[in-house]
């Protein structure tokens, strides 16, 4: 199996759009995460999913389906993860893909699809024309955690997340709850979008919180219409699979080309409308060319099955960390700090955390020392070692005492934090400049704050 770079395993860490894109296999190791999370095998013991496992995968998804639409909404804005600039995304990555190629297929640097999104005007669509060119936002991934997390935030009652997030979780809850075939379930991004395609039927594709049969596609109501924009405008620019993915500007790709045939023939078959449908128009899938990439299967297969319970395939994830690369990369999605080092997450707090830093970096320290030891003293993730990034304690107003010296750093600074008898501490120049107590034992106890290039 080929080794992670640094930058591989931050980016887990924050999985924003841009680093999904680069890192194709994040998006599986997002599906990973979240079936590694206690809270959604919860979800089983629920009386509306009782006997769901007895029906047949359709009705199961679209029970599933119902419990999304009932507890999670869609957010996508400029001020959850805050901003950054085109420049700094592409010198972190300039070692990955060139300029030419990201601004090519990448909506935020340049990409503008077909005529419809030249209309559109995608930097006014995204509010983004009020700032320079330059700027760009985050746009980070949530995993389950996050998206429940959202409740606690203004103007939301319930949890939610962004399309990638909530392809996420119907992915994971496909097998954990509706026990689906992780080979039946396919999650696709293109440019300005993601959903999965499910080999339930005839088909079914999921869009945001919705799901999309075949004959839903091709019935010609504004729902519908919305879930056929992205295939109908943009290319796709990554299928990810248990077995791997394809990419459309990488040479190689590690899913099955079996799978990937499969995938790919099924889902023209799904676009093609019944003859009796409102909506005529075939819509051809701009998928990833099969025949200019090397197919490399190398790493070993997941060899998850729906009936496994929790602790089995937390366990085979375990043994497969060096074995396969999405499964490797899952415990720094999930945050979980007690099975990885701590520098990923470090990184990527100290240089991804834009919205903390703007709220409280304008403060005296002593005044956002206040601020941070004001908020709720519970962090978002259950157990002992998984743990909110900065602006996530930020967002949600909440945190264990190791995630609020974590926030202080990002905002005050410091050396090293040192967690030790139940008490977490931000260390600065030799001296505490906070502390705070934690529940938190993460893998590594102390950890160092100082970045080489910060």
């Amino acid at each position: 199996m080929r080794a992670f770079s640094d930058e591989e395993k931050s980016s887990a860490c924050t999985l924003s759009d841009m680093e999904i894109f680069v890192f194709p296999e994040l998006m599986y190791s997002l599906v990973l995460a979240n079936m590694l999370s206690p809270r959604l095998w919860k979800w089983r013991e629920l009386e509306w999913f009782e006997g769901i496992r007895e029906m047949r995968p359709k009705k199961r998804l679209q029970r599933l389906r119902q419990h999304i639409m009932d507890n999670y909404t869609f957010n996508l804005d400029l001020d959850t993860w805050g901003l950054t600039r085109q420049q700094t995304e592409l010198a972190r990555f300039a070692a990955f893909l060139s300029p030419d190629d990201v601004a090519k297929s990448n909506a935020l640097f340049g990409y503008q699809g077909d005529v419809y999104y030249y209309d559109l005007d995608i930097r006014r669509h995204f509010g983004l024309d009020k700032y320079t060119s330059d700027t760009i936002p985050y746009w980070k991934t949530e995993t389950i955690e996050a998206m429940d997390a959202f409740r606690h935030k203004d103007g939301h009652s319930v949890g939610a997340g962004e399309c990638v997030s909530l392809a996420g979780l119907y992915a994971a809850a496909a097998f954990v709850v509706c026990g689906l075939p992780l080979e039946s379930i396919y999650l696709m991004a293109t440019p300005l979008h993601s959903q999965n395609f499910l080999d339930v039927d005839t088909g079914i594709l999921t869009n945001n919180r919705r799901l999309v049969t075949k004959a839903m596609w091709a019935n010609g109501t504004v729902i519908s219409g919305q879930a056929r924009r992205a295939l109908e405008h943009e290319r796709v620019t990554i299928v990810s699979h248990a077995t791997g993915y394809i990419h459309l500007l990488y040479p190689e790709a590690t899913i099955s080309p079996e799978a990937y045939a499969g995938f790919s023939s099924k889902l023209r078959d799904f676009l093609v409308p019944p003859k009796d449908a409102a909506d005529q128009r075939l819509v051809e899938p701009r998928l990833p060319d099969a025949s200019r990439v090397k197919f490399i299967c190398d790493d070993e297969p997941l060899g998850l099955t729906p009936e496994m319970d929790f602790k089995e395939v937390a366990d085979r994830l375990e043994a497969l960390r060096s074995a396969n690369r999405a499964a490797g990369l899952a415990p720094y999605a999930a945050h979980e700090l007690g099975k990885v080092e701590s520098c990923p997450f470090v990184k990527a707090a100290l240089e991804r955390s834009p919205v903390s830093r703007t709220a409280l970096g304008g403060l005296s320290e002593a005044e956002a020392i206040a601020k941070i030891d004001a908020l709720a003293d519970e962090s978002i993730y259950d157990g002992s070692s998984r743990l909110a990034q900065p602006d996530e304690v930020w967002n949600f107003g909440r945190g264990d005492g190791l995630e609020k010296c974590l926030l202080a750093a990002n905002v005050i600074g410091g050396d090293e934090i040192i967690v030790d008898g139940g008490v977490a501490r931000l260390k600065r120049g030799g001296k505490i400049a906070y502390e705070s107590s934690t529940s938190k034992r993460p893998l590594e106890m102390t950890w160092n704050l100082v970045l080489k290039g910060r």
